[in-house]
Parts: C-alpha cells; sequence; structure tokens
C-alpha cells in the first residue's frame, strides 16, 4: 500500500473564473515525452485525466487514486499548480502514477496546439501530452476497489476516532483480499464481488488490547462487516448495504490535507 501522499509545495490560491482557456475544461493522458525524447504511453489514457475547474480547482484522477489542488495562470502560458491531495491506493506495476506524482511539482507551463494540451516540466524535462475527455465527469467518482474509506457512520450513527488512536478504514485491494484498521486492530481478509454483490470473508485483525470503547467499536464494526450483501458508490462515498438494501455503513474516499 502506498504511503500518503502530498505533492508540491507551497500553496496556489485559485485562479478568477474564466480568466484562461483552461478553465472549465477536461483531458486524459495521451503520452509523456521526455527530454531526451524517450516515450511513454499509458495503457488506458481514460485512467489519466484532469479537470480544470473554473473556481480554480483541478480534479484529477491518477491510475487507482483521486486528486484534488488548485492551479493558476500567472501569466499566458505559464502554470502553477498547487498541492495535490491523492487517495493511498497503491498502483499496479507499471502505472505512471508515481511519475506523475513526483513531476507534479515541476510542471510550469502549457499550450493548447491542435486541439491538444501540453504540459511542460521545468528544465526541459519533458512534457505530458492530453487530449480533450469525451464526456467531462461533473464530479469524480471513486472506485470501489484500490480507494481508502474512512467509515463515517454505522447503524445510522456518526463515527469518530478518539485522539490517541487511527480512523477506522477499508481498502478493498485488486486481488480480493481487504485490509484496514478496525478501531483497535490492523484489519485482513478476503472479499468476494459480484457486480453489486460483495461479501467479506476469513476476517482477521491482530490482538492488541485498547479500550473498552474502542474494543467496543472494533466488535460492531466486525459483525457489520459479516452482514455486508451489497455494496453501492455515490461520488466519493460508498454505502455497504445488508441483503435487504439497508444501510449497514457509510464510508468517504479519503484525502490527505
Amino acid at each position: 500500500m502506498a504511503p500518503l501522499l502530498l505533492m508540491a509545495c507551497s500553496a496556489v490560491p485559485p485562479a478568477p473564473s474564466g480568466s484562461t482557456e483552461l478553465a472549465g475544461a477536461s483531458w486524459q493522458l495521451v503520452r509523456f515525452t521526455g527530454g531526451d525524447g524517450t516515450r511513454l504511453v499509458p495503457d488506458d489514457g481514460t485512467k489519466y485525466t484532469l479537470q480544470f475547474g473554473k473556481d480554480g480547482n483541478i480534479a484529477a484522477r491518477l491510475d487507482c487514486n483521486r486528486g484534488s489542488g488548485t492551479w493558476k495562470e500567472p501569466r499566458t502560458g505559464m502554470l502553477e499548480l498547487g498541492p495535490m491531495a491523492l487517495t493511498r491506493a497503491a498502483c499496479p506495476p507499471g502505472s505512471m502514477h508515481d511519475q506523475i506524482a513526483r513531476q507534479w511539482p515541476y510542471i510550469r507551463s502549457y499550450v493548447i496546439r491542435d486541439g491538444r494540451l501540453y504540459l511542460a516540466l521545468m528544465a526541459d524535462g519533458g512534457s505530458y501530452e492530453f487530449m480533450p475527455m469525451a464526456a467531462p465527469a461533473d464530479k469524480a467518482t471513486a472506485t470501489l476497489t484500490n480507494t481508502y474509506w474512512k467509515l463515517m457512520t454505522m447503524g445510522g450513527s456518526p463515527v469518530t476516532a478518539s485522539p490517541d488512536t487511527r480512523e477506522i478504514h477499508l481498502i478493498l485491494q485488486a486481488a480480493q483480499r481487504v485490509s484496514g484498521f478496525s478501531g483497535c486492530n490492523r484489519l485482513m481478509g478476503g472479499y468476494q464481488l459480484d457486480g453489486d454483490r460483495l461479501s467479506f470473508s476469513q476476517l482477521a485483525g491482530t490482538m492488541m488490547a485498547c479500550a473498552p470503547e474502542s474494543m467496543d467499536t472494533e466488535r460492531r464494526f466486525h459483525a457489520m462487516l459479516q452482514k455486508v450483501a451489497r455494496w453501492r458508490v455515490d461520488g466519493e462515498k460508498l454505502d455497504l448495504l445488508d441483503v435487504s438494501g439497508a444501510t449497514l455503513a457509510q464510508f468517504e474516499s479519503r484525502y490527505m490535507q
């Protein structure tokens, strides 16, 4: 699992609405061309997208992770990108995620030529070529797998972690393995996925002893997972449902601040 990641340096104030042709545009990656002529082409350009909001915010998808940040055009053709907050999944081998995340702070300029967007790195380090997205989404939609899901409610009641404990969360990895934290101990196990049907199996955890309140929350969390029969994702929210369709728990994809 990849560590939390916050890309870039100082914060960038949002761009004034409508101040540039980037505002309101959405793009998907075509290729990266390095300063030495090396070319990298993603296996699927739709997994690498940028949406430049008119309010100066930017929404991104970098393969298995989603991010948000700010952008600004201080003068024509120049681009300043603020810190990018990303979800925490580990992308598969061959992904361009790590390279883009590493190079994000060094993007300095852009040009739109023949309907394509080129983002250039400083010091002739190369450029990223994007084409317009066919149907820009109004909002990002997180994927069930390879997303860090933070527990928000359980049994209809809000769940908040105590100051000295980690937040309860789940990560459903692509290999039908689940990991996370259940309130007192690390969680691991398996899951079965068939369309909107979901179930968990062979759940286990470490054996630490915690405060009674944390232990009780953990017990209820494990019991809830055993009842899961279906799932539903809406934007950045995940609902786990029982066999009748009633909501057992609600999660949100979590971004680093």
